[in-house]
């Protein structure tokens, strides 16, 4: 291998990238390369699945330390928070916003992004401004004129939405209702599109990371970092059978085509790197 290329994540809420790409993380540090994770908030307006690991007033600093046992679980020791207040990353001042993401990408300088796709998979209101965020801050770290202040140029090669299929979360939302939850929906009391439009379509993800089975107990020790947001009977952790059956074991990305992406590669492909070895 030549030199070790870098990945960062860009996420609304401690446990987004233990959730979606863990495996990825993971994967990449294992294979010599460098990973850093950026998050917005510190999910201070999430629920707690047990009153005694959390308590409302305590939950932002208890889901801080979450995502860094989380993170040291895949490897990854570069964790840092925009300070953004859960819930209100959608009335955040963009320049402002995209700005403090920028200082990032240009002090890690990665070559690949990984945020969450345009719908924010379910809908999450500060899911979707992330996305957005994060386009706006890779648009502009390249270019010259903007915030020179915050360090030199970096063109980002490859901009990745993490987003399980369409399908897969069919599958997922039936599974569940299979076990008696006749009333669940992917993403709770947060989703906001029709259960119809979550997901990416199958047809869109371009990458496909199929997780060896060291790696996805690694993954699965990264998710129960996040306790506060495993509630009992939660579809993650109650056996390997149904982890597989929700396709855990398989992340799916789409790939951002050009511009947004800093060069046209070719799809479909394995590895979140191809094309820049």
């Amino acid at each position: 291998m030549g030199s070790p290329l870098k990945i960062m994540t860009v996420f609304a809420h401690p446990d987004d990238e233990t959730f979606g790409c863990a495996g990825a993380l993971y994967r990449a540090v294992r294979s010599g390369h460098r990973a850093a994770i950026v998050c917005a908030t510190r999910g201070e307006a999430g629920e707690i699945a047990d009153s005694s690991l959390a308590a409302p007033e305590n939950l932002g600093a208890v889901r801080e330390m979450e995502l860094r046992r989380a993170a040291a679980a895949v490897g990854v020791q570069d964790v840092s928070f925009l300070d953004y207040m859960d819930g209100q990353l959608q009335n955040a001042a963009t320049e402002e916003a995209a700005a403090k993401i920028l200082a990032h990408l240009r002090r890690f300088r990665p070559d690949v992004v990984i945020t969450f796709a345009p719908n924010g998979v379910y809908g999450h209101p500060d899911h979707v401004a992330i996305h957005y965020l994060t386009l706006t801050a890779i648009a502009a770290c390249a270019r010259e004129d903007e915030f020179p202040e915050l360090g030199a140029p970096h063109l980002v090669q490859k901009v990745y939405y993490s987003s399980p299929s369409r399908e897969t979360m069919i599958q997922m939302t039936q599974m569940m209702r299979s076990r008696g939850q006749t009333d669940f929906i992917p993403g709770g009391n947060a989703a906001g599109i029709p259960f119809e439009e979550m997901g990416v379509p199958e047809a869109e993800i371009t990458t496909r990371l199929q997780l060896t089975p060291a790696e996805l107990a690694v993954k699965a020790k990264a998710m129960l970092c996040h306790a506060t947001q495993l509630p009992p009977g939660n579809p993650f952790t109650d056996s390997s059978n149904e982890i597989e059956a929700m396709r855990l074991n398989m992340e799916t990305f789409a790939l951002a085509p050009e511009p947004i992406s800093g060069a046209t590669f070719s799809t479909p492909e394995d590895d979140l790197f191809a094309g820049l070895r």
